[in-house]
């Protein structure tokens, strides 16, 4: 199979959407599949994630021109300092920016079709419902290549893309096919999908290289760690809040940062004011595999206090490293944190979040116990070995209903049901 992978842009560091992108590619070129990635606007200079796709033999290819993402990105820092200057314009001058940036994007359909038409996929997989998203399903439709959309997130979520999504939806029946990350997700985006449009699961990749697992000591210095943007919606300063309270009861705790974001500088004056500034550590973005892999060996337990989640790849490195798990139960988060690898929380509530870091601070056993069960779900459900089985079944089912209208009923095709926990066959 000749697969192509669509996406508007990589967005930058720990980005959920982006490393599924190179993940699915890498790991299915790997396995001696024809796979490439399709970008409409150029990424950064030394982008990490082009670097792993070249090391990997993946084409990328893009269809915008530098000038064009420079001015994009030019345009949007005018709309964000707009808003900030007409507070109460805020949304329009939000809504519209959005409609000129999707516009934009929709110009590019002539050359989508092109390109798709001499590269012939036999499969265009798109991911995230951003406006390239649109263009590259609809180009997709119109070639006559099967499309594939998965759906990374929680549709409608966060808060202010409602619009987005309404407009998104409306490309929905074009895809021969549509994905969720996770059982919960695939039940919320059915809920919203028009015309009854069945939704498949298809789980993240995560390829580990720890063989070895570091042992929980018996010390009151427990490190919590976190690793996602510094942004509201990622918990960073309720987490700080929380981390202070739990201090008081456990003074020998520490806090582990690994990200940026607008809320850095917040985050340090809180941390002075709380006075445990001499416990937190920023660490910055980790860019490779090995930064993750020795930022993820250098905490006890992992923490993730989202207000809104898919299915979160950075839970699933720190399952993999065997980590036990504290994360607010929203998005796919339920999914992925059963009762005996972690526990979850409900979104901001900050004594919740305390008490379960004083708690697994307190337990050595049960951070061993947990952080155990965490690398058998782990190597349960994401590993290579679990996942790509059902990616290649997937598609070819797909390739089977853009052929045959429905899967050919011969038993081609077929998994067993005890092929990952997550499907049915």
């Amino acid at each position: 199979m000749k697969l192509l992978y669509g996406k508007n842009n990589f967005a930058g560091p720990i980005s959920g959407a982006d490393e599924l992108v190179v993940t699915y590619a890498t790991e299915l070129k790997r396995a001696g599949h024809d796979t490439s990635v399709l970008l409409i606007q150029p990424p950064l200079n030394r982008d990490p994630l082009v670097a792993r796709l070249r090391n990997a033999h993946v084409p990328f290819d893009t269809l915008a021109s530098t000038a064009f993402s420079t001015s994009l990105a030019a345009a949007r820092r005018l709309a964000i300092r707009a808003m900030r200057t007409f507070t109460p314009a805020s949304n329009a001058i939000l809504s519209n920016s959005r409609k000129v940036v999707f516009n934009l994007l929709q110009q590019y359909h002539d050359a989508c079709c092109g390109y798709l038409e001499r590269t012939k996929p036999d499969i265009m997989h798109v991911l995230t419902p951003d406006p390239g998203a649109v263009m590259l399903i609809r180009a997709a439709h119109e070639t006559k290549i099967p499309v594939v959309y998965q759906e990374v997130g929680i549709p409608f979520h966060p808060p202010g893309f409602e619009e987005v999504y309404e407009r998104f939806l409306s490309v929905l029946p074009l895809c021969t096919s549509v994905a969720a990350l996770s059982p919960g997700l695939a039940n919320e985006l059915s809920r919203v999908a028009p015309h009854g449009t069945p939704v498949q699961v298809l789980p993240l990749i995560s390829r580990d290289n720890t063989h070895t697992l570091a042992s929980q000591e018996e010390s009151q210095r427990v490190t919590f760690g976190f690793a996602a943007r510094l942004e509201h919606l990622k918990g960073p300063i309720r987490l700080l809040s929380a981390f202070a309270t739990a201090h008081q009861t456990n003074s020998e705790i520490e806090l582990k940062i690994a990200g940026k974001g607008s809320q850095r500088d917040e985050f340090l004056n809180k941390s002075r004011g709380f006075g445990v500034e001499e416990k937190c550590r920023l660490v910055g973005v980790y860019t490779s595999r090995k930064d993750r892999d020795q930022y993820m060996s250098s905490i006890d337990v992992f923490v993730l206090p989202s207000l809104s989640e898919g299915t979160p790849t950075v839970i699933i490195e720190a399952m993999a490293h065997g980590k036990p798990i504290i994360a607010t139960a929203v998005g796919g988060v339920p999914d992925l944190v059963s009762e005996d690898v972690g526990i979850l929380v409900p979104p901001e509530d900050n004594a919740a979040l305390a008490a379960a870091m004083v708690r697994l601070a307190g337990d050595t056993k049960l951070r061993r116990t947990m952080g155990l069960a965490a690398r058998k779900r782990y190597e349960q459900l994401f590993t290579p070995e679990a996942v790509l089985p059902l990616l290649v079944n997937f598609y070819e089912r797909v390739l089977e209903v853009h052929v045959n209208g429905h899967p050919s009923g011969n038993g081609h095709g077929r998994l067993p049901a005890s092929i990952h926990p997550w499907v049915n066959g």
